[in-house]
């Protein structure tokens, strides 16, 4: 296994990051004995991958464009069974390829006010290569965007995160695919005398009707409300 990194200043506002390596990983102990669904037969996984990463800054703005390629043997993947549990399973040979893109802004209006704004997108493309089909459970486009803003120390914010189409079968039948949903978040948390914060939040406010495992939606509008203590 090797590891090969590197970084080059190219511009003031530019510069391009890239790695190389060969990786290697061994069944898990949840993969070989969780009950149910551990799967002692698991052969190990080795990859190949190779990274760019190219970041623009200008003022309050940043790019960063990520192309990657990777190149798995007998890939470890925990996957829906049809006893309703799920568990890992060997994928002979895969070729994953694609990029993601996230912009960011940030901007300290005074002392107290503070605003930021992320846009990313994702690319996937993660096959079978012996089959050329898409994996099961790995959507091609991916999209989030979050708003924030800070007074003091008091957060509100509000996130939206778009999932394309979904196969959950290896042959990418249309008729098993989950639908591509949007879902739409928002809350507000505080900081208390430095070690203790407290939040509020609100989940799928437009109240979309999804699923991420087929056959088990997931909760309509809910609320969360959270109590952190940091020593």
């Amino acid at each position: 296994m090797f590891s090969f990194s590197g970084k080059w200043n190219a511009l003031k506002f530019y510069n391009i990051k890239t790695s190389f390596s060969k990786n290697f990983r061994y069944p898990s102990f949840n993969d070989l004995y969780w009950q149910p669904g551990g799967n002692i037969n698991l052969k190990p996984e080795t990859a190949i991958q190779l990274d760019m990463n190219h970041e623009f800054k200008i003022n309050d703005f940043s790019l960063v464009i990520s192309p990657f390629y990777i190149k798995i043997k007998d890939m470890i993947r925990w996957l829906p069974t049809a006893n309703g549990y799920w568990a890992p399973i060997n994928t002979d040979n895969v070729e994953s390829y694609g990029s993601e893109v996230q912009i960011d802004y940030r901007k300290k209006i005074t002392e107290n006010h503070n605003i930021n704004a992320q846009l990313g997108y994702s690319f996937t493309k993660s096959v079978n290569s012996d089959t050329q089909k898409q994996l099961m459970y790995v959507p091609l486009h991916k999209f989030f965007s979050n708003i924030g803003y800070e007074y003091k120390f008091m957060k509100l914010y509000i996130q939206g995160m778009w999932n394309g189409k979904t196969y959950t079968t290896s042959d990418e039948s249309n008729n098993e695919a989950l639908k591509s949903y949007f879902v739409l978040n928002a809350g507000i948390s505080g900081t208390l005398l430095k070690h203790y914060s407290v939040g509020f939040k609100i989940n799928n406010i437009t109240n979309t009707v999804y699923e991420t495992t087929l056959y088990y939606p997931l909760p309509m509008r809910n609320y969360s409300f959270f109590v952190n203590i940091n020593f």
